[in-house]
C-alpha cells in the first residue's frame, strides 16, 4: 500500500486579500517573492477562488488562496476574520494517478467535495481529512503543463537544512 503522505510538497493557506496576506507574509518572513494568478474556470465553472499566491520556499510550496466570496466553498471556515492574516487549510500531495488516489480516499472513508481538471495541467481533489488530521488534503497529479507552470513559481532557498 502506498504511503498516505509521499509526495508532500505544499502548504494551503487561505486568506480574506491575497494582496495583503503577501504583504504580511513578507514583513514577517523575509523577502519571499511570490507569482499571483487569478484562476480559470475549471470544469466549465467559475473557479472557487479569486486569486492564489504561490511561492517555493526551498523544497516546499506556500500557497495563499483567496477564495470567491460569491460561492460557497470549502475554504470558507478558514477564512480569517481581517485582511493579511492567512491560516492553515490544507497540505498539498503530488501523486501519479488521480483515479487510484480518488478511490483509496473514498475506500479510507474520506469525503471528496471538491475536484477537478485542467486538461493538459492537473487533475486535483480535495479529501476531508479533518477528522484524522485537523485539516484538509489536497492531491494533485500533474501534466507536463503543470509541471511547467510549478518550475515557473518562484523559489526563495533559505540556505537552512
Amino acid at each position: 500500500m502506498q504511503n498516505f503522505f509521499k509526495g508532500f510538497f505544499q502548504f494551503g493557506y487561505v486568506t480574506r486579500d491575497a494582496d495583503a496576506a503577501v504583504a504580511a507574509f513578507r514583513a514577517k518572513f523575509g523577502p519571499v517573492e511570490f507569482m499571483v494568478n487569478e484562476p480559470p474556470a475549471i470544469d466549465g465553472r467559475p473557479a472557487p477562488t479569486r486569486r492564489i499566491a504561490l511561492a517555493w520556499i526551498d523544497e516546499v510550496m506556500t500557497e495563499i488562496i483567496e477564495p470567491d466570496p460569491m460561492q460557497r466553498t470549502i475554504y470558507d471556515d478558514h477564512v480569517p476574520a481581517l485582511a493579511g492574516p492567512i491560516r492553515l487549510h490544507h497540505f498539498g500531495y503530488l501523486i501519479d494517478d488521480h483515479q487510484a488516489m480518488l478511490h483509496r480516499l473514498r475506500g479510507m472513508g474520506y469525503d471528496v467535495p471538491m475536484a477537478g481538471s485542467m486538461p493538459g495541467v492537473l487533475d486535483y481533489s480535495y479529501a476531508d481529512t479533518r477528522r484524522d488530521l485537523g485539516l484538509w488534503s489536497e492531491f494533485i497529479r500533474l501534466e507536463e503543463a503543470g509541471k511547467a507552470f510549478f518550475d515557473a513559481v518562484p523559489r526563495t532557498i533559505t540556505g537552512n537544512s
